[in-house]
């Protein structure tokens, strides 16, 4: 009888102990995919802010995540009335599409979800944050050129 406690006990630790490494290694995971879309993220926007580049990665989109950060006026100026009609989902997915955001990517995923849930302070936080960090390393031309193409698209949701 002896036997067969130990034995069920043994199972018992052995589970528990590989489901606590299982645990551990997709943190680890998760970690380093989080610090290589950090290090992505900023060699692309130039972006040195590690705050910022943190709450970028922790979005799990990977660089979709600063496409998906350039729409988010789009999704402003759709909610501006307190909800989001089929028109106005319709131009900012097509405006999404134009911008490399695949219909069924995890980015297009998230911008639904910001279409049918409207987003938080903590959202509008990170986008100002965010333009904050970009318009450092950016030169006047490209400053006009960025702010121009942003109002451009908000304006095709306005309308």
């Amino acid at each position: 009888m002896s036997d067969i406690l130990d034995d069920r006990r043994r199972a018992l630790e052995e589970q528990f102990f590989k489901s606590q490494n299982e645990a551990l290694v997709k943190k680890m995971r998760d970690a380093a995919q989080r610090k290589a879309t950090a290090e992505s993220v900023q060699q692309l926007t130039g972006i040195q802010n590690k705050h910022v580049l943190d709450l970028l990665s922790a979005m799990n989109l990977g660089t979709a995540a600063v496409t998906v950060m350039s729409i988010f006026p789009l999704v402003e100026v759709a909610w501006a009335d307190e909800s989001v009609d089929e028109k106005e989902r319709k131009v900012i997915m097509e405006q999404a599409k134009t911008l490399g955001i695949a219909p069924e990517s995890e980015a297009a995923h998230y911008l639904e979800h910001w279409l049918t849930e409207k987003p938080t302070h903590g959202t509008q936080a990170l986008w100002k944050e965010y333009v904050t960090e970009l318009v450092k390393t950016m030169k006047p031309n490209e400053k006009h050129l960025l702010k121009n193409e942003v109002l451009g698209r908000a304006r095709l949701v306005a309308e």
